[in-house]
């Protein structure tokens, strides 16, 4: 298959994989107490002194693409390059891999060590190594005042264009006024903010004894609890021009969002004792918040139902993303990218914006670049 190199594409949602030259951007007294390489091997290390476990739902399964995850060699920014030029990508904007437990760390001093230290690795890594690759920072949204220092150097010293929220593992929902701060920052420095799946404890899969329905339901679930917190705890009323992702969930579940909440909010009120209560008004329909141009959500190639949800909500809000190297590896982009460039059920401007369009002012990628 040949790309259609009149189509601006753009990666919005690849991942790197974290190596030992992580544990070098650590601040000290950290960096002189990390383990060595040894027998259990440096990515080892970065999971169990850096990072905690993903969740303890995750077993290592075989993947039907040879080449991902590398096919069990290095994936770094060289092999980045060489995918973003397989697939024509102009630029990827990349999310961590063992990073997405960031949720999960539980000390407050640590979180905020590990983001500093994950953000200036991947800026010296990635993003030093060429303009097309995109870091998206860590926050350590476990001490809030910290996550808005934290989101202003990314942004303002490390030219990032973002940050990841994580959409399991922190004591509270995202739309939680806990951290209001960061969303106040993040409005006012115009960047995105993504939450993105990776964890997937907490929500009724934790007696699963497989692992492809705690992965198939666990990613969608968790952006349906975050987006649902998001709205009617006031997020988006309170900073209307506050852009947010939500990622690696696929597409289908912003409709069934749409129908079972529209449903619910017209039949039963909300408590609003002293004005507390910020969500949608009884006039609103929640709905509406999926149709605004500030809500942005992350599809993949084989979305059966992708034109459907277009239709309801509008091409303006889906972001494609190719996952590599967890899924797929260069080999199968072409196929993904195919997939939505010939969908019989979209049309040229809804091909457009997915592939790229979307990502350019979800990033805010400025013109000519």
């Amino acid at each position: 298959m040949e790309v259609h190199l009149e189509q601006k594409l753009i990666d919005a949602d690849g991942h790197v994989l974290e190596d030992e030259t992580l544990m070098d951007f650590l601040e000290e007294p950290y960096r002189s107490c990390k383990a060595q390489g040894g027998i259990i091997g440096p990515i080892r290390n970065v999971l169990g002194n850096v990072f905690p476990t993903l969740d303890f739902l995750h077993l290592a399964t075989f993947k039907r693409s040879e080449r991902a995850f590398g096919g069990g060699k290095r994936v770094g920014p060289d092999q980045w390059l060489e995918f973003l030029d397989v697939a024509k990508f102009e630029y990827a904007f990349l999310y961590p891999t063992v990073g997405l437990s960031m949720g999960n760390i539980v000390h407050p001093d640590w979180a905020c060590v590990v983001a500093r230290a994950y953000n200036n690795w991947i800026h010296d890594r990635y993003m030093k190594r060429s303009p097309r690759l995109k870091g998206i920072a860590l926050l350590p949204m476990q001490d809030v005042s910290e996550a808005v220092n934290e989101l202003h150097r990314a942004v303002k010293e490390l030219g990032m264009p973002g940050a990841m929220l994580p959409s399991r593992g922190l004591p509270f929902d995202l739309g939680h006024r806990t951290y209001w701060p960061v969303y106040a920052e993040a409005e006012k420095l115009g960047c995105a903010l993504a939450v993105h799946g990776g964890c997937h404890h907490g929500m009724g899969l934790d007696t699963f004894e497989t692992f492809v329905p705690i992965h198939g339901l666990g990613h969608p679930l968790s952006l349906i609890i975050a987006f649902s917190g998001m709205v009617y705890h006031g997020v988006f009323n309170e900073y209307p021009r506050l852009r947010v992702g939500f990622l690696e969930g696929g597409a289908a579940w912003a409709t069934f969002w749409m129908d079972r909440i529209d449903r619910s909010h017209h039949y039963f009120g909300e408590l609003n004792r002293q004005g507390r209560y910020k969500g949608p008004s009884m006039q609103q329909k929640p709905s509406e918040y999926l149709k605004s141009d500030n809500v942005f959500i992350g599809c993949e190639g084989g979305e059966e139902g992708l034109d459907y949800q277009i239709r309801r909500t509008g091409n303006s809000h889906f972001l494609f993303a190719s996952d590599f190297p967890h899924e797929i590896g260069p080999e199968d982009i072409l196929h993904e990218i195919e997939e939505v460039q010939e969908y019989p059920g979209l049309s040229d401007e809804d091909k457009a914006a997915i592939l790229g369009g979307n990502a350019r002012r979800f990033y805010q990628v400025p013109q000519g670049q």
